[in-house]
């Protein structure tokens, strides 16, 4: 497949028609766009994917130039177009997708949108019309590989990892054709071959021969769905064990660091509680304080007070707490407290008359025992409040040392893990591994217990359906065909396991090959049966995975694609006992956009030396900062070179180099 030219109608910032011709010379194979940030360049590799598959990658859905929708008057309309010229297969295509922009009292609004056209061009030259549009491009170039074959260089970075490779990489080199041999033959599958034929058999005459066939199609689904099940499990118990060995290398290649951050969260803890405890320390001494410390301090002077009230000679004949305020009260009021009447001149006035002389302010003798009980109450409170204050104190003091001394340890531990990676998210992370992989090996029994289950039950009822139908001529020629198409099933699932098995090994040496080219250290990659991608260091005589640099997991990602586009182009063919079958794929352009934003200088050199020789046709998008390092080593095989003139921001102009 070679892209030979894309035209733009007033798509984004492209205002107006505008072109761009790639180069299809094979020896000048490279196409070279440049342009600033925010000039266009994303633009241009989200426009082959817009037109072939309808979808973009835009901050915005409305796609039509702001220059000519800032012109538009009510009732006006616009297109949007793109149009892709490319030969595939010997024959020339061109792909074309346009919208259709509306200006109404309320604004521009998308009016119409259109499905891709799609011509091919007869050998006297006219176009003619195919209708199958999408399985035609599919042919072309199937939307799970797009992203191999259109990218940036964000998306570089975890392209040899996405979920959809595996089926990316059968497409590509040419493993879907047994693929899909096995899906339309699996004895498994109700909608197969042998499920059909299994259930045309003339069972008409046996009622219960049918309700045999219908428990069998109802358990050959299920066992169909427990399958899918079962290779997800299985995929997420691969995924989730390589992430459990990948965290256990960190965690040991990082454990004193994991001490000491264990040690500071255990000494954070003890700080904090700590400092509670002096808290409450200081509020028990300032509430003794607040309750205690007047009786306290007063005790020399109450004692004093006490010596010299004891050395005087007063009667305390009065009432407690009684004055002689409240006997004139009394007496006024002419009722005593008792509900006896008080009346002048008799008993009980003259009684209260002599009883309020033994009273405050007339009697000293009462006052002063009243303030010898209020001195003995505070000395009673004040006695314990000494040792209450030296313990306070003393708590206070404790706490402080330890909070210092702890303090001291903890700054000293910061130092020592400062700069060094947190590893606590990682145990975390592993722990959290395991309990997944736990959950998921206990489901995966279950499947494998019910599939188990199924197994017998189908065979079964299988037995009984063929006893009633065996007397059938016609479901004794249909269970030939039956025993044929199992056999051809059988021999298909052993050619393509073997397949598969090859190609992924080729593409693992393939892809060694060419990474070993464009990184200059000692590592290797790995490929597993899903197809991704994995780096792995020496590490004195094992080999182990470690982080991977934004740099080198660029570099790792572009020998892969390097690695399925080189295998692509070397025609593989499957050869078996009496039958040689092509499987291969038409190789595909790298069209890149900002490919090495990642990528140091000796790596960006590597690349660029080897991706024109291994690509059938490449397409850069690229900053003229970058492209600086590229081309001294890609300069001579650079056929086209454009560059793109940004006048605004919703303005810029392709222009061709000379």
């Amino acid at each position: 497949m070679l892209l030979r030219s894309i035209r733009f109608k007033n798509f984004r910032q492209y205002k107006g028609d505008q072109s761009i011709e790639f180069s299809c010379d094979p020896e000048r194979n490279v196409t070279v766009i440049l342009g600033d940030n925010t000039s266009g360049k994303t633009t241009i590799v989200q426009a082959f994917t817009w037109v072939l598959y309808g979808s973009a990658n835009f901050s915005s859905e409305d796609l039509l130039n702001l220059d000519v929708a800032s012109q538009m008057r009510v009732g006006d309309k616009e297109k949007v177009e793109v149009d892709i010229c490319l030969n595939h297969d010997n024959t020339e295509y061109i792909i074309s997708r346009y919208e259709e922009y509306v200006c109404t009292g309320n604004g521009i609004h998308r009016h119409q949108f259109s499905s891709p056209k799609l011509f091919y061009k007869q050998p006297d030259g006219q176009l003619k019309t195919i209708e199958k549009v999408d399985s035609t491009i599919q042919k072309i170039l199937p939307k799970e590989l797009s992203n191999y074959f259109f990218f940036d260089g964000e998306r570089i970075e975890t392209i040899s990892s996405k979920q959809d490779v595996t089926e990316a990489v059968k497409g590509l080199l040419g493993l879907t054709v047994l693929s899909n041999a096995m899906s339309h033959l699996n004895p498994r599958s109700s909608k197969s071959v042998i499920g059909k034929f299994r259930s045309s058999m003339d069972v008409d005459s046996s009622r219960k021969a049918e309700n045999l066939l219908q428990q069998i199609e109802s358990l050959t689904d299920r066992r169909e769905y427990i399958g899918t099940e079962l290779a997800n499990v299985e995929d997420q118990i691969k995924h989730y064990e390589g992430q459990i060995e990948l965290t256990e290398n960190i965690l040991r290649e990082h454990q004193p660091t994991a001490i000491l951050q264990r040690k500071r969260e255990e000494l954070e803890r003890n700080i904090k509680q700590e400092k509670t405890a002096l808290e409450d320390s200081k509020k028990r001494l300032f509430d003794g304080f607040n309750r205690n410390a007047i009786g306290f301090f007063t005790q020399p002077m109450m004692k004093k007070a006490l010596e010299c009230l004891d050395d005087a000679k007063v009667s305390d004949k009065g009432i407690p707490d009684m004055n002689a305020s409240a006997i004139d009260y009394i007496i006024q009021r002419g009722i005593c407290i008792c509900g006896e009447v008080i009346e002048e001149g008799s008993s009980r006035h003259a009684h209260l008359i002599k009883e309020r002389d033994y009273l405050p302010p007339q009697f000293i003798g009462t006052v002063i025992r009243t303030f010898k009980e209020k001195i003995s109450m505070y000395q009673s409170f004040s006695e314990p409040y000494y040792e209450n204050l030296k313990s306070s104190y003393q708590e206070i003091i404790r706490c402080k040392t330890r909070i210092n001394d702890w303090d001291d340890e903890l700054l000293d531990i910061c130092d020592r893990i400062k700069g060094k990676e947190d590893v606590k998210k990682h145990e975390e992370n592993l722990q959290d591994y395991k309990n997944r992989l736990r959950k998921l090996a206990s489901e995966k029994d279950k499947l494998i217990e019910e599939n188990a289950k199924l197994v017998g039950e189908i065979e079964r009822l299988q037995r009984l359906h063929d006893s009633l139908a065996i007397a059938s001529e016609k479901n004794t020629r249909i269970q030939s065909y039956i025993r044929y198409a199992e056999a051809i099933y059988e021999w298909i699932k052993t050619t393509y396991e073997s397949r598969q098995h090859e190609i992924r090994q080729q593409l693992e040496t393939r892809v060694n090959n060419i990474f070993a080219q464009m990184y200059h250290g000692s590592r290797k990659v790995t490929i597993n049966e899903k197809f991704n991608v994995t780096l792995l260091t020496a590490l004195g005589e094992e080999e182990i995975v470690t982080d991977e640099s934004r740099g080198l997991e660029t570099v790792k990602n572009f020998a892969f694609i390097a690695g399925l586009v080189d295998l692509a182009k070397a025609k593989i063919k499957e050869k078996t006992e009496d039958l040689e079958k092509p499987l291969s794929s038409e190789p595909y352009p790298l069209v890149m956009d900002a490919p090495f934003s990642n990528a140091d200088e000796k790596h960006v050199t590597n690349i660029s030396r080897i991706l024109p020789d291994i690509a059938e046709q490449v397409i850069m998008v690229v900053m003229a900062k970058d492209w600086g390092f590229a081309e001294t080593v890609m300069g001579h095989r650079v056929g086209k070179k454009y560059y793109l003139d940004k006048k605004s921001e919703t303005l810029t102009y392709i222009k061709e180099s000379v």
